[in-house]
């Protein structure tokens, strides 16, 4: 579920390196710049993190009333820097979590590659509630072409792996996860045919071990630099029709929180 971005300014985060905060409406969390990336090969192959699986409540203010509101958080390769010199697709796998008016809520893994549609993971094979934290590990091989993903319920034990090909347009390109970036995102995505997502209120959503690495010389890095703040950037969702922000992100050294917030405020 890639970006569509348009408005940028310039903010804080707490490990106190300054970096471009990209409003859109669909995007929030934090996204590092792969260095290496040459125009086409030498992206990040390998991004981590544990998903916190944050409480799910109706919200108090949202965009639009719903019967269900829902979020994707995921980690994910290439969504937001694409090259100018090569087609990259978006690798990328977390949960889809969603609560409706009557308080039942639902924790759905799920991986994707754009553009190919999302495919969610059968609870038998992996359960997700509210608490348990999720590790997550993608990897790319064979410059983006191949790619698998691990998902594993820590507060269970039980794993979920699968591995594919790059995607193939009918008659047309394939699709690489190049690594030109690395993603840790909660995003009001779409429903398969459908709309948008309304977000539920998740309050706070933490991310722990988040890493994007280079296997050539097992090199890590967390998502913001502190040297080099042209590699950093933060996503984060507001309405212009509601002149709303919903979200602020902070990241401490591997350690990410994505909040969710009302805020009238004019961006304009």
């Amino acid at each position: 579920m890639k970006s569509s971005l348009f408005l940028s300014a310039l903010v804080f985060a707490l490990s106190a390196s300054s970096q471009a905060t990209t409003y859109d409406t669909t995007w929030a969390g934090p996204v590092r710049i792969a260095e290496r990336f040459n125009g086409t090969a030498g992206g990040f192959d390998r991004v981590e993190a544990t998903l916190v699986m944050p409480e799910l409540s109706i919200p108090a203010n949202p965009r639009q009333q719903s019967d269900e509101y829902t979020a994707s958080f995921w980690i994910g390769f290439s969504g937001f820097l694409s090259s100018a010199t090569a087609l990259s697709g978006l690798w990328q796998a977390g949960v889809v979590m969603s609560i409706w008016e009557n308080g039942t809520t639902e924790y759905t893994g799920f991986y994707e590659w754009v553009p190919e549609d999302p495919i969610q993971v059968n609870a038998t094979d992996l359960a997700i509630s509210a608490g348990d934290h999720l590790e997550v590990i993608l990897t790319t091989t064979n410059n983006g072409l191949v790619g698998s993903v691990v998902m594993t319920n820590l507060n269970t034990s039980q794993q979920f792996s699968y591995s594919q090909d790059a995607p193939v347009s009918w008659r047309g390109p394939t699709w690489p996860a190049l690594g030109t970036s690395a993603e840790w995102i909660m995003e009001a995505g779409t429903y398969l045919n459908g709309p948008q997502y309304i977000f539920p209120d998740w309050s706070n959503a933490t991310i722990i071990g988040a890493k994007a690495c280079y296997s050539a010389d097992s090199a890590c890095f967390p998502p913001v630099s502190a040297d080099n703040t042209s590699l950093n950037a933060m996503t984060a969702v507001y309405w212009n029709d509601t002149q709303t922000l919903y979200t602020k992100s902070y990241v401490e050294n591997d350690v990410v929180t994505i909040e969710y917030v009302e805020e009238v405020v004019d961006l304009s």
